[in-house]
């Protein structure tokens, strides 16, 4: 067998080995001989699907500079395997479903990492390793279905307002929105809600919505080259919307969405951040996305001053 003397990805499935997503090679069994040759190429993926990979069989990862994607999905991996996923610089991704033996008690090791995605479905995971997992400081998701984690458990981390916990079988819609609502009463600055403001704030934005969604409507029928296409999105912009154009966004960059991006939002929340200035949150009923309004007092009115969308976190975006 020649081995390639590169390689950025590796994947191991049903005894075959895949390089670069091309490279096949036939491999019966993953071998401490096999793992410390995976471990000298400068690997950015490396995947492994229904082998019982040991904690042991990882040590040659450990320090490994250039890892961002590691998964070891139905392996027999314990909670001890953590210290080496925290010695990786670039690690982003760390997908470990169905290693039934990991409960969550190493994940503190893990704190010092930029982790953003943590997959632990079909795990031991509990309470108690859950609450582990929160501290870790740039961590956005974590997929938790079929595990040992209560209500009362994921209640307890609320207090973190960048997590986002991935639950589709482990708890009901309602459980995961009320833990949503927990989250953003956590957040808000203990600041008074002018519930007057707010209800302007949101006729002002429903008003801007209905707007959106005839400009797109319009836009999916004559085409960018109109020559009504700016004029109108910009005696929008200049109605509802305080805030700078800035390049690649509209109104400066015209994009637009067939099926209306405003189309589906429904309010859920407001906050209160100054006298003049509040949040409204939204969520589109149809994909489940989270966006959140800056509004402005301009005057005797209220104007869109920016919007943020809930990824990692929340990221200012364009309107």
């Amino acid at each position: 067998m020649e081995w390639p003397k590169r390689a950025r990805t590796a994947d191991w499935e049903g005894g075959v080995l895949t390089l670069d997503g091309e490279k096949k090679f036939e491999i019966p069994e993953l071998t401490m001989e096999l793992m410390e040759r995976l471990a000298g190429y400068t690997l950015v993926g490396f995947h492994v699907k229904g082998y019982p990979v040991t904690d042991e069989l990882l040590a040659p990862f450990a320090e490994h500079k250039s890892m961002a994607n590691f998964g070891v999905e139905d392996g027999a991996l314990t909670d001890t395997c953590f210290p080496v996923f925290s010695a990786m610089p670039k690690l982003r991704y760390l997908l470990l479903d169905g290693n039934a033996a990991i409960y969550g008690s190493g994940l503190s090791a893990l704190k010092s990492c930029k982790l953003d995605l943590l997959t632990l479905n079909r795990t031991g995971l509990d309470d108690a390793g859950l609450l582990q997992a929160a501290s870790i400081p740039k961590l956005s998701h974590i997929q938790i279905d079929h595990t040992a984690v209560t209500y009362e458990g994921l209640l307890a981390i609320a207090g973190n307002n960048y997590i986002k916990p991935v639950a589709h079988v482990q708890f009901t819609k309602e459980q995961m929105e009320h833990f949503s609502q927990l989250q953003r009463e956590k957040a808000k600055k203990p600041v008074q809600l002018d519930e007057q403001a707010a209800e302007e704030c949101r006729r002002v934005l429903s008003a801007f919505f209905a707007e959106m969604t005839g400009w797109e409507q319009y836009m999916a029928q004559v085409g960018f080259e109109d020559a009504e296409a700016v004029p109108r999105l910009l005696a929008i912009w200049e109605k509802y919307v305080s805030e700078k154009p800035r390049p690649g966004y509209r109104p400066l960059g015209l994009s637009y969405s067939a099926q209306g991006t405003y189309k589906g939002e429904q309010f859920l929340d407001a906050e209160q951040i100054t006298r003049n200035k509040l949040y409204i949150y939204t969520r589109e009923k149809n994909t489940g996305f989270d966006r959140r309004f800056l509004m402005k007092r301009v005057g005797k009115g209220w104007m869109i001053d920016a919007v943020q969308e809930r990824l990692d976190g929340w990221q200012r975006t364009g309107l």
